[in-house]
């Protein structure tokens, strides 16, 4: 980037925006207002042309990102003629961006578009802001800072870096693990998870998804170890993904261990059959199985596979005192003489005192905009987890939605997750409904999509009344149950009507 300037002398003065939800433009007429003794000229991007910019002129930036880091609809024109334009020298700027941590591209135009004006000679008044969706303190830091630079203090913007970082899988933070509390008493365990994010500058909304980076079984990485006969396994797979292999791993491994069989379960039509084989393996098995160390040195092993996963999981916490809140089911079961865990459960539970994570934004599961819309909540299992963050929501913003909740689980005494919670809200009145699915706790079994045709009327009524649908769980026993539940309900075809219009809200794995 180029040097903060050396002089701030200037006789035009633009506040120029991009914005798509309007956030952007309210702090641009926000800045002009504050800036009224300069006369500045605030508006849209595309509404100044690039042409005439040059010694004399500042322009203050300030603009959201759209889609993978686009620019929004009125700052397109603009951004396509500054990179036609070869230089802009004596033009001076300063970029302040909004995004959002949740996307990958976060502030990915504002990025971009600081780093066009500078490969064309424009000098920058103060460091680029970076920020979240708590913008606003970033800008109550910025704004007064960018005043003194223009009343001529050349020094006050040095110091001045408000950027948040964006997590990802290459630099996922380090959260401390504050809680691990087991919410059942039956096997497979769930367990709640709380996690410490202060200082991470990561944001997110109920129904966020976190991204769990794991750490490898200590066990399994000594036992590659002692099949290669090589303590440097150890080191030399940690960063890899051992559980997850993917086609391309696995014909190469059969092309390198000579192993007709493992190629044969390769073929498109034997898709059902190595599902089957590879149900509850990981590497060790599959090099025992087909391979020698000396057929598939370390080295080449390490090459052929990708780093190390990051699992989905749905953030069950509204934002609250920098904490989140993870509901998870522990996987843990004994194949081939060798206890095993899953990668990110058995890291979460077992390892150390810190998770590696990152947060990414799910806007098909936020509450919706649409005033006092009733709410059909249906989760079962750990599919509880993002409809705890929606309650949790809200509650904090005082929301008086009508909200109805179906939990389905096995057993009544040892499997109701947060009952207690979910009874307490149900007593207030903040749950107009709770209804539960114990599916073994009778002669015949009763699931979600039951409950919800025995309660037929009233799960009609809410949706008449432009109610919203959220379903969150086991995929292969939810979707197509409840689908022909809400059917049989409204009507055929009423679950695709319902899509149409934006009503239901699908977390399924």
């Amino acid at each position: 980037m180029n040097a903060l300037p050396t002089s701030t002398p200037f006789s035009r003065l633009l506040v120029g925006f991009a914005s798509e939800s309007g956030n952007a433009r309210a702090l641009a007429q926000r800045l002009g207002a504050d800036l009224q003794p300069h006369a500045p000229q605030v508006l849209p991007f595309n509404d100044i042309e690039v042409a005439s910019l040059g010694h004399g002129d500042v322009l203050l930036a300030i603009s959201s990102s759209f889609g993978d880091g686009e620019p929004p609809a009125n700052g397109e024109q603009f951004f396509e003629t500054l990179r036609q334009t070869p230089t802009l020298a004596g033009l001076r700027y300063a970029v302040f961006g909004l995004g959002d941590t949740g996307y990958p591209s976060f502030c990915g135009f504002t990025k971009a578009l600081d780093a066009a004006l500078s490969e064309r000679q424009a000098q920058p008044l103060l460091h680029r802001v970076d920020a979240d969706l708590g913008y606003e303190q970033f800008f109550q830091q910025w704004r007064p800072v960018l005043g003194q630079v223009l009343e001529g203090d050349l020094n006050a913007g040095q110091d001045l870096r408000l950027q948040v970082t964006a997590y990802g899988e290459d630099n996922a933070f380090a959260a401390p693990i504050l809680e691990r509390r087991r919410l059942n008493s039956s096997d497979p365990a769930a367990w709640h998870l709380q996690l410490d994010i202060a200082g991470s500058g990561m944001a997110y909304r109920a129904g966020d998804t976190l991204h769990v980076v794991p750490e490898n079984d200590p066990a399994l990485l000594q036992a590659l170890a002692a099949w290669y006969g090589d303590t440097a396994a150890v080191a030399a797979l940690h960063d890899r993904e051992l559980r997850l292999l993917s086609k391309g791993v696995l014909r190469e491994l059969a092309r390198l261990g000579g192993s007709e069989v493992l190629k044969g379960l390769l073929k498109v039509s034997q898709k059902r059959e190595l599902d089957a084989y590879l149900h509850g393996l990981d590497l060790l098995d599959v090099l025992q199985d087909h391979a020698t160390p000396h057929s598939v040195p370390l080295s080449r092993l390490r090459g052929l596979l990708s780093p190390r996963l990051p699992r989905a999981y749905s953030i069950a916490s509204h934002p609250c005192d920098d904490q989140l809140s993870l509901c998870v089911r522990e996987v843990r079961y004994t194949l081939r003489d060798r206890e095993r865990f899953g990668t990110a459960t058995g890291s979460l539970l077992h390892g150390g005192d810190h998770a590696r994570v990152y947060c990414r934004s799910n806007p098909g599961f936020h509450l919706p905009d649409t005033g006092q819309a009733p709410l059909l909540l249906v989760g079962t299992g750990t599919g509880i987890a993002p409809l705890m963050g929606l309650m949790q929501e809200l509650q904090a913003n005082a929301c008086e939605r009508e909200v109805h909740l179906v939990f389905g689980e096995k057993h009544r005494q040892h499997d109701y997750l947060y009952r207690d919670q979910l009874q307490d809200w149900h007593t207030r009145g903040v749950l107009a409904g709770l209804h539960t699915a114990f599916s073994r706790d009778g002669a015949e079994k009763v699931y979600v999509q039951h409950v919800l045709q025995q309660r037929a009327a009233e799960v009609r009524d809410v949706l008449a009344r432009g109610g919203h649908l959220y379903l969150c769980g086991n995929k292969s026993h939810l979707e197509g149950a409840v689908r022909e539940a809400i059917d049989a309900i409204g009507g055929e075809g009423h679950w695709d009507t319902l899509r149409g219009e934006g009503r239901t809200h699908c977390e399924l794995y």
